[in-house]
């Protein structure tokens, strides 16, 4: 008897202390657990890029004047090489999926081609520089980023001309920095802290550029000045391309969702 008696003292002793334990930690606020950080695209982005490119250059010469010409030329030949650069950007999520951002890049290029195109003797187009500032718009599946992107191009572009007739290495150059646009899409992924990558296909537009020139600088047999008749020629470029790219201030965003 005396045994069952203590067994419910110490019972009614523990549910007072436990009631109480309860009440004073209720008392104190005690806070529940941290919130899941939420992963954000919004920040400040710096990076570089590599990749290649195959351009393609349409010539159309005018035949008048030249006396070793007969009629008109035109031809279309093809480029390619490599490239390198950096790109600077922002993007910003909204509430949705969605991620909108500006991006401004620039490339060295070693992007050459060349044909021979009867009348003419020899054509080529190197392409040593070229970049863009563009828009981009895409959708966010958490670390994988599907976007758009395009905007306004420029680039250093060369051109020459030999004309028939003239001997080896009397040639024409046309350099001039070219305008147009880009247009494109890509993916980029985050697979370490602030570090993304990405692949990218782009396609360059820079429209048709005329040329009219006084002349070679040269003599024809000595007595008869040439002039090279009046041409223009169209610019365009495909590339592929991969990056890296390291983003400030970032990667985590005010929750949107606390865990219990």
């Amino acid at each position: 008897m005396k045994r069952d008696f203590l067994r419910c003292l110490a019972g009614a002793a523990a549910g007072v202390l436990l009631t109480g334990t309860s009440t004073f930690a209720a008392d104190l606020g005690v806070a529940p657990l941290a919130p899941l950080p939420v992963f954000t695209w919004t920040g400040f982005e710096l990076g570089v890029q590599v990749g290649g490119g195959a351009g393609r250059t349409s010539v159309n010469v005018d035949g008048a004047g030249a006396p070793f010409l007969v009629g008109p030329s035109s031809d279309s030949y093809g480029s390619s090489g490599v490239f390198g650069g950096i790109h600077l950007g922002f993007n910003y999520q909204l509430m949705a999926p969605i991620v909108i951002g500006v991006q401004a890049e620039y490339n060295f290029a070693g992007i050459t081609g060349s044909a021979i195109a009867p009348p003419l003797d020899f054509v080529s187009t190197s392409i040593r520089q070229f970049g863009s500032a563009d828009a981009r718009l895409g959708v966010a599946f958490d670390r994988l980023l599907i976007y758009a992107i395009g905007g306004f191009a420029y680039a250093d572009i060369r051109n020459e001309i030999q004309l028939a007739g003239l001997p080896p290495g009397v040639i024409d150059f046309f350099a001039v920095n070219r305008y147009g646009f880009d247009v494109g899409g890509g993916l980029e992924y985050n697979f370490y802290g602030n570090w993304t990558a990405r692949a990218e296909y782009r396609y360059y537009d820079w429209g048709t550029r005329g040329f009219n020139s006084p002349g070679f600088g040269s003599l024809v047999n000595g007595i008869i000045p040439f002039a090279i008749p009046n041409h223009s020629s169209r610019e365009t470029l495909q590339t592929g391309r991969i990056g890296l790219t390291y983003k400030f201030a970032w990667p985590y965003a005010s929750p949107v969702v606390a865990r219990y």
